[in-house]
């Protein structure tokens, strides 16, 4: 078991370094730059040259990437181009709690809809019941996040006269003002995973009720609630929790539209607004935490895969 941590540590390692490099090229592969989105307004070239060269744009792009990187390896994110004395640490301080309770909102809320329905439908195959619940599951996929949470807001307004919240409080300051921002981007979002993970769980559920075990739990006798709760849900959880883990992987990085369209000021709120100003500092920073988190995750997937089957880590 300790080989196969640190082979997959040692792999983690490996893809943290290219993750630095795909985020540095791609960040300056956009055109234009932090002092034009800053200034807004022109200036003499030689003020221009001396300004990006004051903030290090001026030096190769090897030379800024292993500045940056030798920064990363004594914890500094670096301090953020658009605006003066405001460092990404901070920034990522403020804004990560905001976009983990929404994520944990949203995967209590898909679990809490998916979970019991694909069950469900999986023990009453082909039945009116499980149409309804293969019907909502395709709808969910079917329509996107955005085209989602502008539906929600257009007609939210217009029927309910509804609104999000523009002033984000934290939870333990005003639980009610923070329910009423947090609670519908996170049911829309759990909502909209709920729909993958539904049809996993149905797909596991029906797989499992064909081994002989479960037709010999029936034949003596067990009630259906308790084989499909101890036989059939505990040995269909790894294909469940493979997708319970990736829909985390998604949420801290893909809550970007929901953020924006709901007023929420989490990462992916952070990360438009400083796309939007070019701020190369911050958005190298934020995605750079973001990819830690999702190689940790993904991690801590792997080794509860080989807690859970022990032919992993042999094979691994």
């Amino acid at each position: 078991m300790t080989r196969y941590i640190l082979r997959r540590l040692l792999a983690s390692a490996m893809v943290v370094l290219v993750v630095t490099v795909v985020i540095f090229l791609l960040i300056h592969a956009t055109s234009g730059d932090v002092l034009l989105a800053k200034l807004k307004q022109r200036i003499p070239p030689a003020q221009m040259q001396a300004l990006r060269h004051q903030i290090g744009l001026d030096q190769p792009l090897y030379r800024q990437y292993l500045t940056w990187f030798w920064n990363l390896l004594h914890g500094d994110l670096g301090k953020s181009m658009f605006r003066d004395q405001v460092t990404v640490w901070r920034r990522i301080r403020d804004a990560f709690p905001v976009t983990l309770e929404l994520t944990i909102f949203a995967m209590v809320s898909s679990m809490i809809i998916s979970i019991p329905i694909g069950v469900l439908s999986a023990a009453r195959q082909n039945t009116p019941i499980d149409h309804l619940a293969r019907f909502f599951s395709i709808t969910g996929l079917a329509m996107p996040l955005f085209w989602l949470g502008t539906l929600v807001l257009v007609y939210g307004g217009k029927w309910f006269s509804y609104s999000p919240p523009t002033v984000y409080e934290q939870f333990w300051h005003s639980p009610l003002h923070n329910l009423r921002q947090i609670w519908l981007p996170g049911l829309i979002l759990g909502y909209n995973l709920s729909s993958i993970s539904m049809r996993i769980t149905r797909s596991a559920v029906l797989e499992i009720l064909r081994q002989d075990y479960v037709r010999t739990a029936f034949a003596k006798g067990l009630a259906e609630r308790v084989v499909l709760i101890r036989h059939v849900l505990k040995n269909a959880i790894i294909p469940i929790l493979t997708v319970l883990g990736n829909q985390v992987v998604f949420l801290l990085g893909g809550t970007l539209i929901v953020e924006f369209l709901f007023h929420v000021p989490g990462l992916g709120f952070s990360a438009v607004e400083a796309l939007s100003t070019r701020d190369y500092t911050m958005i190298q920073g934020l995605v750079f935490f973001l990819a830690l988190i999702i190689i940790a995750i993904n991690l801590l997937i792997d080794i509860s895969y080989a807690r859970l089957d022990p032919r992993l880590r042999v094979g691994g």
